[in-house]
């Protein structure tokens, strides 16, 4: 299903020329900036384009959400343009708009309005897949609604069961982000207080193998309690004692046992390490990033658990990396390695 069609576009301006269509792909994360809030903001762009532009539900695997336009050539030519000088946050003129930096670099001076102004605030890091949804539906549903683009930290960047939620927009769509998704923690909340009945199945897992269970983006233990119709809740690597944490199971005894089993076939798949590969020494800090962000970011894009051998274990300038979970799993990891790779010697 489409979204953000323009299919109440006034007939004025347009040609006798037959309309044509093009396309373009934008980063998913960018979609809310390009429709607004409530449609606004797509409304505008289709207004000076005279192109009707159509954001589709349409995303690939690097997470770009397909765009299509329909006009003539100019006019979709112009829609492109402004659409891509929105998403590089330009100001509406064409110009360079001022840009956020990062902690630590220079701010803009307070007094450009088209700065965009980003608010950070706090979660419990178990609510993160409440804000992000199903292969990200819930996120994108609330940078469309209110035009504000939502970064969510990875909840293995939680401090003290926390992890921070980062808008970026005007004030007005930076604040009623922050409302809907405070909103739905504190009713989350309001729900877990209700007495919940005890877990029908407890194991016992290594933390290293949590992210197998957990799968990409929660892709697989979503499906194992969509298949066997069951809760499971997986404590917090902070708990872990010994490298162990608890995994809990509830629901019918009969469907916690199917999910169990369902776990156990998981772990017992990767007893043994299931790809193993050699890369150059130099690699490594590309690999592991800035205190462990890449590897960490590779091991839940992928659910595989990835190690890499000290540099002074290195053979002739060779170090071993060995990569852990199912045979898709793992080869998403190695693609996902050596495209790094690849690109650092592109660079060179």
């Amino acid at each position: 299903m489409a979204r953000g069609r323009g299919d109440n576009m006034e007939d004025e301006g347009s040609t006798d020329m037959p309309a044509s269509e093009g396309t373009m792909t934008v980063p998913s994360f960018r979609v809310g900036r390009i429709i607004g809030r409530r449609g606004a903001k797509i409304r505008e762009l289709q207004d000076r384009s005279r192109a009707k532009i159509d954001v589709t539900d349409e995303v690939d695997e690097d997470d770009m959400t397909l765009i299509r336009i329909s006009g003539s050539a100019d006019q979709i030519d112009h829609a492109k343009s402004l659409i891509s000088r929105l998403i590089q946050n330009r100001d509406e003129m064409g110009g360079d708009a001022p840009v956020r930096r990062d902690r630590g670099g220079d701010q803009p001076p307070r007094n450009q309005e088209c700065y965009e102004p980003s608010v950070t605030f706090q979660i419990p890091d178990d609510k993160c897949g409440l804000v992000i949804g199903s292969r990200g539906s819930k996120i994108r549903e609330i940078q469309q609604e209110t035009g504000a683009t939502i970064d969510v930290g990875r909840r293995d960047t939680a401090v003290d069961g926390f992890v921070t939620v980062s808008l970026t927009g005007d004030q007005e769509a930076c604040d009623a982000a922050e409302k809907i998704i405070k909103d739905l923690v504190i009713e989350s909340q309001n729900k877990d207080k209700i007495e919940k009945p005890p877990p029908s199945e407890v194991m016992d897992v290594s933390i290293d193998l949590t992210r197998r269970i957990i799968g990409p983006m929660g892709a697989t233990v979503r499906d194992i309690q969509e298949r066997t119709n069951t809760e499971i809740e997986i404590a917090r690597r902070s708990t872990a004692v010994n490298g162990i944490v608890r995994l809990s199971i509830t629901g019918d005894a009969k469907d916690a046992a199917a999910a169990k089993r369902i776990i156990q076939d998981i772990l017992d798949e990767g007893d043994a390490p299931s790809l193993v590969m050699m890369i150059e020494e130099r690699f490594c800090g590309l690999i592991i990033g800035g205190r462990g962000s890449k590897i960490r970011q590779l091991q839940d894009s992928t659910g595989t658990a990835i190690k890499i051998d000290k540099k002074s274990e290195a053979k002739d300038g060779k170090v071993q990396v060995v990569i852990s979970g199912s045979e898709s799993q793992c080869a998403a990891a190695q693609h996902e390695i050596n495209a790094i790779i690849a690109e650092s010697q592109d660079e060179l």
